[in-house]
């Protein structure tokens, strides 16, 4: 590990613990012991079922651009690497080291650059697609407040970027190694690396079927998970809140947990949930309660990972 990345490992600690003992300060610990509580057998495993399910139709969509991409995987082999994926990052400080993990063990077989262009290009879809929903669903929302117009002009800015970074994939940028000859021949080189990269990272976007089913996965999963917010919402007796304006704070705050400024999206995860569910009317325990519900599902699908992990060893 470098200094550099060390020194920004010990930054992101530091924003995530001052993030929990700010948030820890506001809140009830007792009363939100007594929500989990009162939390039924049944929505734990409906809500566990969703969010593994969720992570499956991810995997299928990755599965789907590697297809385009040109690689012909199982579908099974696939879903075992993205677990594994799910379990590094969940239990390694860094929220790539999935990522990274996914393009080591398939790559060694399938070429490291195609997949690992088959990844970005699936975190640039995902997150643009949830961006787009989220900008939209927060100017349509019948709510208003500060603090979510905040949170649309952070998804409206995530929106651009996302769409910028994909234009400049199907395009280019117009001969990056003529523009760096001047830097010398290494700049060269690099330059002729990410021209082949961008080519891998466009194949798939070519094929507007594709991006039409990642979509589909995106939406299906915003929606499914503001069923099972309102749901818990309604279990703790919190007032009924309209679909539109909690699949607006479900869709940002999937987006702005993405924002590495924050060990794994620790603290920060579950301060978006207590900020952005306020205007709703929704308080901060049981904010910080479904978010830390959701967080334990994604720790039962880094065990998964986990298993599948060691029988691959």
């Amino acid at each position: 590990m470098t200094r550099r990345s060390a020194a920004w490992l010990a930054l992101q600690a530091i924003v995530t613990v001052t993030l929990l003992v700010f948030l820890a300060r506001r809140l009830d610990i007792a009363a939100m012991q007594a929500l989990f509580a009162r939390i039924p057998l049944s929505f734990y495993l409906i809500s566990l079922g969703a969010v593994l399910a969720g992570q499956v139709a991810y995997a299928w969509r990755w599965r789907v651009l590697l297809t385009a991409a040109g690689v012909s995987v199982p579908f099974t082999k696939v879903l075992r690497q993205y677990f594994v994926g799910i379990f590094v990052n969940n239990f390694l400080p860094s929220t790539v080291g999935g990522d990274v993990a996914k393009v080591y063990y398939l790559g060694q077989a399938h070429g490291f650059r195609t997949v690992g262009a088959s990844l970005a290009i699936d975190r640039i879809l995902g997150v643009g697609l949830m961006a787009v929903l989220a900008t939209t669903a927060l100017w349509l929302s019948p709510i208003s407040a500060p603090r979510l117009t905040a949170a649309l002009v952070a998804c409206a800015g995530i929106t651009v970027v996302a769409a910028t970074l994909l234009i400049l994939t199907g395009r280019g940028t117009g001969g990056m190694a003529a523009r760096v000859r001047p830097l010398g021949e290494r700049a060269v080189r690099l330059a002729g690396v990410l021209q082949r990269l961008r080519l891998d990272m466009a194949a798939p976007l070519r094929r507007p079927a594709v991006v039409a089913q990642a979509a589909v996965v995106v939406i299906g999963y915003a929606l499914v998970m503001t069923v099972v917010y309102l749901r818990f919402a309604a279990l703790q007796s919190a007032p009924v809140a309209p679909f539109v304006a909690m699949f607006a704070v479900v869709t940002a705050t999937i987006v702005l947990s993405n924002v590495p400024i924050a060990l794994n999206g620790l603290g920060l995860r579950e301060q978006l949930h207590a900020s952005l569910l306020a205007p709703l009317a929704i308080s901060p325990e049981i904010a910080v309660a479904i978010s830390l519900l959701l967080y334990a599902h994604l720790l039962v699908g880094s065990l998964i990972g986990l298993a599948f992990w060691l029988q691959a060893r």
